[in-house]
């Protein structure tokens, strides 16, 4: 009866034709159908992820700015520092000229301080003096700077010679002929720009930082148009990077920033993801259905159309079951 069973046509048809051609069949039906109701949602889905990364890109971008921003004009000095120097002096009573050396008080700030403590400045005096006769016998002088604090509190000094650059007589007879229409014309004039360094590498003191300058000419018979201190940073390192080169500075620091920025707000999105809505959390979830689910629901609809035997078969098999009761009757 095994055997019998077993080389039934109905059945062979059932495994080996109707099976197969089912299976494929609905193995396609829910591909095209699991496609079909991701295409649905994909374009709203699309457009919303879409503007959600943007916002949220925008705001570490502009927050990445704004650090660099900061971070930059907390660290970075002021450049230069430039305050005119109006010298004073003593006159003769009984005779023309000086009776002490030039002299003058200098206020670079108001304030606490205007140097950055631990940055190195260049200290000069620039002074604008005529070539006259006085000036060219003159030869050297002295120029003394002292650095002071609040309450006249002396922090630092120093003295450096000076000079008139020298000219020869060919050289100044040349220069004045090829110069004279502008001596005349009052667009030039014979003067002399002299650059003092007097610090080299000044750095400020925190406890008593510097407020006050005192600058003296150490000669009476120095004759001079105008003075001016300069105070200019001199970069190391980093900040002779990011001064000399700002645009690469700036993109690197910027770059950083965005880094270290975005992966902090990874990092926060999935510790307080848990603490969510429930509605956000569905916005963000892809909704696919996962493979032991759509292997449940296959085998149901196999088993569904197995379970449909058509007419024919169910009367193949009645008459079946009768001839073996029969058989079991006689024996």
């Amino acid at each position: 009866m095994s055997l019998l069973i077993y080389l039934n046509p109905f059945r062979v048809f059932r495994d080996f034709v109707r099976a197969p051609v089912e299976s494929f069949v609905t193995d396609q039906y829910m591909g095209y159908k699991k496609k079909t109701n991701e295409s649905i949602t994909s374009v709203k889905e699309l457009i919303y992820r879409a503007g959600i990364l943007l916002v949220f890109f925008s705001a570490i971008l502009w927050i990445s700015i704004f650090m660099y921003i900061a971070f930059y004009y907390t660290y970075m000095p002021n450049v230069t520092h430039v305050r005119p120097v109006h010298l004073q002096f003593k006159s003769c009573e009984d005779q023309m000229g000086l009776c002490s050396y030039p002299y003058a008080y200098v206020q670079l700030t108001k304030a606490s301080y205007v140097l950055m403590s631990g940055q190195p400045y260049r200290i000069k005096l620039v002074m604008d003096v005529p070539e006259s006769p006085s000036n060219k016998d003159l030869g050297m002088f002295m120029v003394c700077l002292q650095m002071r604090g609040k309450g006249g509190t002396l922090v630092s000094s120093s003295c450096r010679s000076a000079m008139l650059n020298y000219r020869s007589k060919l050289h100044y007879y040349i220069r004045t002929s090829l110069f004279s229409p502008l001596f005349l014309l009052g667009i030039d004039d014979e003067r002399q720009e002299i650059q003092v360094e007097l610090f080299s590498d000044f750095q400020d003191d925190p406890n008593s930082p510097v407020t006050d300058a005192y600058i003296e000419l150490q000669s009476r018979f120095v004759q001079v148009h105008s003075c001016s201190l300069h105070v200019e940073a001199h970069f190391s390192g980093l900040r002779y990077a990011m001064y000399y080169w700002p645009r690469a500075s700036a993109l690197c620091g910027i770059s950083t920033n965005l880094f270290f920025t975005s992966l902090v707000f990874i990092m926060s999105w999935y510790h307080l993801q848990d603490g969510l809505p429930e509605f956000i959390k569905n916005k963000f979830k892809t909704e696919v259905k996962s493979e032991p689910d759509e292997k449940k629901q296959v085998s149901k609809v196999k088993l569904e159309r197995k379970d449909s035997f058509p007419l024919i078969e169910e009367e193949a098999l009645a008459i079946l079951e009768e001839y073996q009761t029969l058989e079991k009757k006689k024996t």
